[in-house]
């Protein structure tokens, strides 16, 4: 993508699976204003992502047709609009910045979609993300830290190594989706009330998650009830604390930055609390806007 003369600014795009948001850039890559959407990839019909686009564009921005426009995450998947090529670790910004998909939009602008990142483990099987990357390398502007570890919590959460400013390891724990099935679709969410925040449940549920054996530990969230260790309503906040811990056990590192939305990172911090991590909140989307910008320099000073 041939972004070198942004005089009249640009567009940011982060396409998710379910959410969609853009942002408009000044020449400075200075935030003018943004848009958040529910129209993520699923929502897109046939798959015409360029007509969706173009649609939100049009009524949000008249001026849109003129402006190079930057994308990132799932939009670059198989499921999204180009299937762009992984980048393995190591991975720094200007690495990631060479692989970009660039294109021509058909009104003429021209657009790109920036890789995600993949890192095979010691056993040989791979790991990935797409959109965390530029999260990471915001992170790393942001702090100004040259070697870190990140957690980014969400329905795939990332663990994420930084050495030296690259990206040189990557752990995926499917601990959001997880606690989604259990609740909603096992015997140990049927039928319960209204569930209430019951922190000493939460601490519970943390400090049993330090097992080795998660599958017969969740089982507890129904033997606890029976028992009245825990009250019907505390169910989802043993769970939550349950598969936090156990995610957080494997953590070798005394110090993490949490990275996302503020609720969810507050459970994440609670648990590093009690499992004497220390940790470090920042803005998902701080994060995200942060890496978007010093990708475009990059590519902008190629």
């Amino acid at each position: 993508m041939n972004i070198k003369k942004l005089s009249m600014g640009y567009l940011i795009v982060d396409w998710g699976t379910t959410n969609f948001r853009v942002f408009l850039m000044d020449k400075n890559s200075n935030l003018i204003k943004k848009q958040e959407l529910p129209l993520g990839l699923l929502h897109v019909k046939d798959g015409n992502f360029a007509k969706a686009l173009e649609n939100v564009l049009s009524e949000w921005l008249p001026s849109y047709k003129k402006l190079p426009i930057i994308m990132a995450g799932m939009v670059g998947s198989l499921t999204g609009w180009f299937n762009v090529d992984y980048v393995e670790t190591d991975v720094n910004k200007e690495k990631l910045a060479s692989q970009i998909y660039s294109f021509t939009l058909p009104w003429g602008a021209s657009g790109s979609i920036i890789p995600g990142v993949s890192h095979r483990t010691k056993a040989g099987a791979f790991d990935v993300m797409r959109g965390e990357e530029v999260q990471v390398f915001g992170l790393a502007q942001l702090i100004n830290k040259p070697l870190f570890n990140a957690i980014l919590p969400g329905t795939h959460s990332k663990h994420i190594r930084v050495v030296n400013s690259e990206i040189t390891e990557l752990s995926s724990f499917m601990t959001g989706e997880l606690f989604s099935v259990i609740t909603e679709h096992t015997i140990l969410g049927k039928g319960l009330p209204k569930q209430i925040e019951n922190k000493d449940a939460f601490v519970l549920g943390v400090t049993e998650g330090k097992t080795d054996k998660l599958t017969s530990a969740i089982f507890a969230a129904r033997t606890h009830r029976l028992f009245n260790n825990i009250a019907d309503t505390d169910v989802h906040d043993y769970l939550s604390g349950l598969l936090i811990g156990n995610e957080l056990k494997s953590l070798n590192s005394s110090h993490v930055f949490l990275v996302g939305g503020q609720k969810l990172c507050e459970k994440y911090k609670m648990a590093c609390d009690i499992l004497s991590i220390g940790s470090t909140f920042n803005s998902g989307d701080d994060c995200f806007l942060a890496g978007m910008i010093e990708i475009t320099k990059v590519i902008h000073n190629a």
